[in-house]
C-alpha cells in the first residue's frame, strides 16, 4: 500500500504528515524552522518516520509546501499553501465550504469548489500583526507562555481591542494596557477579536456565507477559535490536528500523483 509525505516548511515551523494509500495518517512531527529549510524538512521528516516505525524508502512519494518549499532537494514536487490548505481542509471538513488558514507571518481566507480546489482566495502578508508571529511577540510582552493564551483569553469577561492595525504600534498599544493595570486576560481576548476582525475583513472578499473550516497553528488556541465564532456567524469546524492541514493537503495530492505514476509505469511496462 502506498505511503507518501507531505512537508509544510512555513515560517514559523515545519510540519511532516506521512499518509497511507487508505487516509491513515502514519506519522506526524513538527520543528521551529530554520534558515537551512532542506535540513528542518529532513528532520521533521524522520521524526514522523521514527513515530511510524518507518524507514525513508518506504515513502513513495514526498510533496512539499509553505515558504521553504522550493529549497526541500528531496521532493517529488511542491504545491503552493492556498492548494495545499484548501485540499487538507476539504479532507479534514468535507462540510466546509470556505477556509481560514492562519500561519505565523499570513492569513489567508480561501473559497472551496465542490471538489476541494479553490475557487477565490485572498491573502494579507503586507503587516504580522495578522499573523501567529504577532501572538509569539504579545505573549513575550505579557510575559506568558504562549501555550496558555488560548485558555487565558476563555477567562476573560470583557477583551480589551487592540485597535491597530500595525504590528508596531499594536505592540505599544499592549505595553501601554499592562501599564494601564489591564488584566492579562482582557488583553489576550483583545488580540484574538482583533485577529478575527482582520481574518473577517478577509472572508468577505471570498464571499463569506457558509461553514468554514479554521486551520493553521493559530488554532490550537481555544480562544481564537472562541473569537472566530463570535465574529464570523457561520458554523465553524476545526480539524484536530489544525496545524497539519497543510500537510495533509501537500500529502493527498502527492498521493494522487504518485498513483498516476504507478499508473503510467505499469502502462509503459505493458506496452
Amino acid at each position: 500500500m502506498l505511503i507518501v509525505a507531505g512537508i509544510d516548511v512555513g515560517s514559523g515551523s515545519a510540519k511532516a504528515l506521512l499518509l497511507r494509500e487508505d487516509g491513515r495518517v502514519l506519522g506526524r512531527a513538527e520543528g521551529k524552522t530554520k534558515a537551512d529549510f532542506d535540513a528542518i524538512a529532513r528532520d521533521v521528516r524522520d521524526r514522523a518516520l521514527a513515530a511510524a516505525g518507518l524507514q525513508g524508502s518506504d515513502v513513495a512519494y514526498t510533496t512539499t509546501t509553505g515558504l521553504g518549499r522550493y529549497a526541500v532537494r528531496f521532493r517529488d514536487i511542491q504545491v503552493t499553501e492556498i492548494t495545499a490548505a484548501a485540499r487538507g481542509a476539504w479532507v479534514s471538513a468535507p462540510e466546509a465550504g470556505w477556509v481560514l488558514d492562519i500561519g505565523a507571518q499570513s492569513t489567508r481566507a480561501i473559497r472551496l469548489r465542490d471538489n476541494g480546489k479553490v475557487k477565490d482566495f485572498h491573502c494579507n502578508e503586507k503587516c504580522a500583526a495578522g499573523g501567529g508571529a504577532f501572538l509569539v511577540r504579545a505573549a513575550k510582552y505579557l510575559e506568558i507562555p504562549l501555550d496558555t493564551m488560548g485558555t487565558r483569553s476563555l477567562e476573560s469577561k470583557g477583551g480589551k481591542p487592540i485597535s491597530s492595525v500595525c504590528a508596531v504600534l499594536a505592540e505599544s498599544e499592549i505595553i501601554n494596557h499592562v501599564s494601564d493595570g489591564i488584566a492579562i486576560e482582557d488583553i489576550v481576548r483583545g488580540l484574538h477579536d482583533s485577529m478575527a476582525e482582520r481574518a473577517f475583513g478577509q472572508l468577505k472578499k471570498v464571499g463569506l456565507a457558509g461553514t468554514i473550516a479554521l486551520v493553521g497553528g493559530v488554532m490550537v488556541q481555544q480562544g481564537m477559535v472562541e473569537a472566530a465564532k463570535r465574529k464570523f456567524g457561520v458554523p465553524v469546524i476545526v480539524p484536530e490536528f489544525p496545524q497539519y492541514v497543510c500537510a495533509l493537503g501537500a500529502a493527498t495530492l502527492g498521493l494522487q500523483r504518485a498513483k498516476k505514476r504507478l499508473a503510467e509505469q505499469a502502462a509503459a511496462a505493458a506496452g
